[in-house]
């Protein structure tokens, strides 16, 4: 009988982990390489497609939702081993962190302990891998509250909440993140089920003042972390340099005051600088004006070369493209609306979205673009509108335009 076991630790709670890979059939939302998995006899069996077309058939054989952690039993399998059992566990690391532990025993058929051993040890680890990237990943579909005040953004942030959304981003500037908190505190939603962004104003940029005020926005969003902290936008002139604010936005991470960092309305150069002062494994989004008639390609691309995800902010134009010929008939053909098909093709593009709406009827609808699939000639088509139409560029504050 052989044995290995893997690990990897994760900046997010057990919870929150657990949600994602505790249930026996969940495979498939985080391992990429199991496309699919049916259950059957009463759920305890789960029968897995891999990319070679072969069938790998396991028995659930203990589950411990209070603890974390299931095991389970192989009935059949393309692998060289028998009496196979492997447990899967979540422990928590602390009130924001946690350990996954991928574990398992087998006897090797035909092939030496150690050839056995190692090809179970690179599954595991890949696992937990792919694991970490989902876990760390920005969510493609969330609510913004840009220019949403007092009861409005209240009433907004609840609806959303109520709708399905987990995603919220706010900001200081918004002078909205008071609300956001109560809105996310009377919900009732257990905070490891949301994903939160905010951004540090350009006053808060040094080294003296980034970390204190980013703690008064997470007093007043009445949490202990925030999932993403980004840099609004870059100091005007210079003034505060990029290796300053980076490094204290880094510093921020490490006393757990945020779970990623980011930037927004960065530049290629300014994008540079970033890598340059922290790296870019460091930074985990841009976010940028980008819809249609603003596609962004430069920077997209370079970002996209670096590793780093971009978000769309504005998708919608202020609205202009929802009255778009284009996009109106291709959202006739698909039996949807302008919104739907312009935050589907956002997202197909690999981008995260945050529209804002005050109307609980705009949330709901937005939340089906994540169904809806555009064809190839959808997306050529929106491709070909863009113009480079540029609506935030606040004079004093907004960088030289790639």
């Amino acid at each position: 009988m052989a044995s290995t076991i893997a690990s990897i630790a994760l900046p997010v709670t057990a919870g929150r982990v657990w949600q994602l890979i505790g249930g026996f059939n969940a495979l498939p939302d985080w391992l990429p390489y199991i496309p699919s998995s049916e259950l059957s006899e009463g759920g305890r069996v789960r029968t897995l497609a891999n990319p070679a077309g072969d069938a790998i058939v396991e028995r659930l054989e203990a589950f411990n939702d209070k603890e974390r952690y299931y095991s389970y039993s192989i009935l059949k399998a393309p692998f060289a081993a028998k009496d196979y059992f492997a447990t899967l566990c979540v422990k928590p690391d602390g009130d924001a962190a946690s350990v996954v532990e991928w574990s398992g025993s087998f006897t090797p058929v035909g092939v030496t302990e150690q050839e056995i051993t190692q090809h179970f040890h690179g599954i595991y680890t890949d696992g937990l891998q792919a694991l970490k990237e989902k876990m760390m990943s920005i969510p493609a579909l969330g609510i913004g509250t840009f220019r949403l005040q007092g009861e409005v953004v209240i009433d907004s942030v609840r609806n959303g909440l109520e709708a399905g959304y987990r995603v919220i981003d706010t900001a200081q500037i918004y002078g909205n993140e008071a609300e956001v908190g109560a809105a996310i505190a009377a919900s009732g939603v257990p905070r490891s089920e949301l994903f939160i962004t905010t951004k540090i104003w350009i006053e808060n940029l040094s080294k003296e003042k980034l970390i204190p005020s980013l703690k008064e926005s997470l007093a007043k969003l009445r949490t202990d972390y925030v999932d993403l902290t980004l840099i609004h936008w870059p100091s005007a002139g210079g003034e505060v340099p990029v290796t300053e604010f980076m490094a204290a936005l880094a510093e921020a991470k490490a006393q757990g005051l945020t779970r990623q960092i980011g930037i927004s309305n960065f530049t290629v150069e300014l994008m540079q600088q970033a890598i340059d002062a922290v790296g870019a494994e460091a930074i985990a989004t841009n976010q940028i004006e980008l819809h249609p008639y603003l596609q962004n390609r430069k920077v997209v691309a370079f970002a996209r070369e670096h590793g780093i995800h971009i978000t769309s902010y504005m998708t919608l134009a202020y609205g202009k493209v929802l009255g778009d010929p284009v996009i109106q008939q291709i959202a006739a053909r698909h039996n949807a609306t302008p919104a739907q098909v312009t935050l589907a093709w956002a997202m197909q593009l690999g981008y995260a979205v945050i529209p804002s709406s005050t109307k609980r009827a705009n949330l709901d609808g937005n939340l089906k673009a994540l169904d809806l699939k555009l064809i190839d000639d959808d997306m050529a088509q929106i491709a070909a509108l863009d113009r480079n139409e540029r609506l935030t560029s606040p004079a004093g504050l907004a960088p030289a335009w790639d």
